[in-house]
């Protein structure tokens, strides 16, 4: 712990090794001697302080001889006592049966201490989650510090240094703290304590973005600007992002909300973030006005199939509680003679991004019931087409990114009806 005392602490500082020096010679002597086993304890002090006193005094203790009196060896921890703890003065001391009490008095009156916290040079929103978690704190280590000598820290303040960790990493897990004690006044002290973040540090974070009804070529700017928004959490310990993973995930949404085309479109994010050196965050981007899409796919295993590129706009709205409904239209182009085929379907999703619901295809004038599962990238999703002639369409598949994905595709109508096709999303 540092301490600054505008020339008033260095006298201090050297009364109290010149005690220490003389109190290590004294322990030098006795460890010599043999042990004895011994439990003290103090009276008229912090806690924390007192903690410190005992196991001095135990160390002193033990290795007095067993032979000597309690009457003695009263005298002599007495003398020890006196000298190694400054600041304080033995007002009685008593030896039973290995058993010793210690009752202390300050020397002089206890100075009047403030603390003052000085908080790292964070931006906001991260300066607001610092202060929220330091709220209270500054009182805690004034409590601590009450009625506390400044002459007992010559000897006590690895053991402040330990309790102010402790109250420390309760809220500020990741930052390691400094100590540092200024004399302000005729009898007013003051324990400034500042804060360094502690390996390991957030290095970057990737945002994730997938969507099902926001074109994954539009994604690229919302990345951009969700990176640049991350500046304030670079650098910061991963142990308090990992505290404070919920305010992240509510900074992430504050920084699409500014986005025209998240505006626009009555996006809602779903985030899940990943906190480490880099950290991920996974955000599903589902519109409730809008969905569309375009896409490109080549058949492996077929002779009979042909490229084909895809475009899907569908309007939503929620019409009932919970459930969301799309009313959409599909065009679709085979690459070899770019005939056209058009879907018009209502479909209905009554959970994330299940839907259910029926569609009329123009390239055999029928209707079609239709199922699908599609979840977020590098998971697998379903698809499911049935005719009322009992003709079957489907496809397991697997996206790979927001731009690929593949799939085992079926369908009864073709003379070899299961293949392998790729997909590129757009």
């Amino acid at each position: 712990m540092a301490r600054c005392s505008k020339g008033r602490f260095r006298p201090l500082a050297s009364r109290g090794v010149a005690a220490a020096s003389a109190v290590a010679t004294l322990l030098v002597c006795l460890l010599a001697l043999s042990p004895a086993e011994a439990a003290v304890k103090v009276f008229g002090m912090k806690d924390w302080l007192a903690e410190a006193a005992e196991r001095s005094l135990t160390a002193v203790y033990e290795h007095m001889p067993p032979s000597g009196s309690d009457e003695s060896k009263a005298s002599l921890l007495r003398v020890v006592t006196n000298r190694l703890l400054t600041g304080y003065a033995v007002e009685d001391l008593r030896v039973e049966n290995d058993e010793v009490f210690v009752y202390l008095r300050r020397q002089s009156e206890a100075p009047e201490w403030s603390v003052t916290l000085n908080a790292p040079n964070l931006t906001a929103p991260v300066d607001a989650w610092f202060r929220a978690d330091t709220e209270g704190l500054s009182k805690e280590l004034a409590d601590l510090m009450s009625g506390v000598p400044l002459e007992s820290l010559a000897w006590g303040d690895a053991e402040l240094k330990r309790v102010a960790d402790e109250a420390c990493s309760a809220c500020l897990p990741g930052w390691r703290v400094s100590l540092m004690v200024r004399i302000v006044g005729e009898n007013s002290m003051a324990l400034e304590t500042s804060f360094t973040p502690e390996q390991p540090l957030v290095l970057a974070v990737t945002p994730r973005i997938s969507s099902t009804s926001i074109p994954a070529m539009l994604h690229s700017g919302l990345r951009y600007d969700l990176t640049k928004g991350y500046a304030p959490v670079i650098g910061l310990p991963v142990a308090w992002l990992v505290r404070h993973e919920d305010d992240f995930a509510a900074m992430n949404k504050e920084i699409l909300k500014d986005e025209y085309l998240v505006d626009r479109a009555k996006a809602t994010p779903e985030i899940e973030v990943k906190t480490g050196s880099v950290s991920e965050v996974d955000i599903e981007l589902e519109s409730a006005r809008y969905a569309a899409w375009v896409w490109m796919a080549v058949y492996a295993g077929a002779e009979d199939k042909y490229p084909e590129v895809g475009l899907h706009f569908g309007r939503r709205a929620s019409l009932l509680p919970g459930w969301t409904s799309e009313l959409y239209l599909e065009l679709i182009t085979e690459l070899d003679d770019f005939g056209l085929e058009t879907r018009l379907g209502m479909r209905w999703s009554p959970w994330r991004n299940l839907w259910f619901g029926g569609e009329w295809s123009s390239k055999d004038d029928d209707w079609w019931l239709r199922a699908s599962f599609a979840p977020r990238h590098k998971n697998p999703y379903a698809w499911a087409r049935v005719n009322l002639e009992g003709e079957t369409n489907a496809a397991l598949g697997l996206r790979i990114n927001d731009f690929f994905s593949v799939e085992i595709h079926y369908d009864s109508r073709d003379d070899d009806p299961w293949n392998l096709r790729a997909i590129v999303n757009l």
